[in-house]
């Protein structure tokens, strides 16, 4: 048991969730939250999916995740919808709207920790112990995905992608734990991007580019790039050429969340 049982099985958080996605969205989808299923396999099975997550944690050890899991087709209109046109950007805020209500309906103070893409099958994985709460997500009839809980006790793993080692202590030795986690992931390798600009085109005009062609971007020459790791904005720079390679120097760190540190 745990304090999440009467969360589990009611919607409420799902729906706080589809409210937010459709305000994100801004067109005339009306998003709706269908019956609770078994698992993520009956609604979304071999469809190409994508999958953003947010994961909560409570004073007393117990923790979960919510998660979305868009189709393809839905998960390109989030992307469309978002300012930077990431689709974490667009889901990050919805999901954490799930969490207050959660929060609220349980009556119990959550600490939530940055969102992150993540694969569809951790997602949805059903043999780690957690409790799970699968709900549809619809337009209408159609299908645009499916929005997943996960919640357990402090003993079982209830994150939908590995994160840092979890401290399982209370004592003064938690600060070396924590080191202990930062130990860990020190040589995990990331992917990097650097953001020179963007624009949007129709079809037409990507089909008509040919060699020689100038396509106009969304900032102004001198601008600085943006420094990006998996998706999250990190840092901006400026452009410079080391050893006839291109390179960035740093000039601002973007400030991040507390719990992203």
């Amino acid at each position: 048991m745990t304090q999440f049982d009467e969360v589990l099985a009611s919607p409420e958080w799902a729906f706080a969730v589809a409210a937010a996605l459709e305000q994100q969205l801004g067109d005339d989808r009306i998003l709706t939250v269908g019956s609770a299923r078994a698992g993520v396999a009956e609604l979304v099975g071999d469809e190409p999916s994508r999958t953003v997550a947010v994961r909560f944690t409570t004073a007393d050890g117990q923790h979960g995740s919510i998660a979305l899991i868009a189709l393809a087709a839905f998960a390109e209109a989030l992307e469309r919808a978002a300012s930077d046109e990431i689709l974490l950007t667009s889901c990050v805020a919805a999901l954490e709207a799930g969490t207050r209500t959660i929060s609220e309906q349980a009556v119990i103070d959550l600490e939530t920790e940055p969102g992150y893409e993540t694969d569809p099958e951790a997602a949805g994985d059903e043999n780690d112990g957690a409790d799970l709460a699968v709900f549809p997500l619809l337009d209408g009839s159609d299908l645009l995905g499916c929005l997943v809980l996960r919640a357990s006790s402090a003993q079982t793993s209830a994150t939908p992608a590995p994160g840092p080692v979890a401290n399982q202590t209370e004592d003064s030795s938690s600060g070396h734990a924590s080191a202990g986690a930062s130990y860990v992931l020190a040589d995990v390798e990331m992917g990097v991007t650097a953001e020179l600009g963007r624009c949007r085109m129709t079809v037409r005009e990507l089909l008509s580019i040919t060699p020689g062609a100038v396509i106009d971007l969304d900032r102004a020459a001198g601008a600085p790039v943006d420094v990006l790791v998996n998706g999250t904005l990190i840092a901006r720079g400026e452009v410079v050429v080391i050893d006839e390679e291109f390179g960035i120097r740093i000039s601002e760190l973007i400030p991040q969340p507390a719990a992203a540190r």
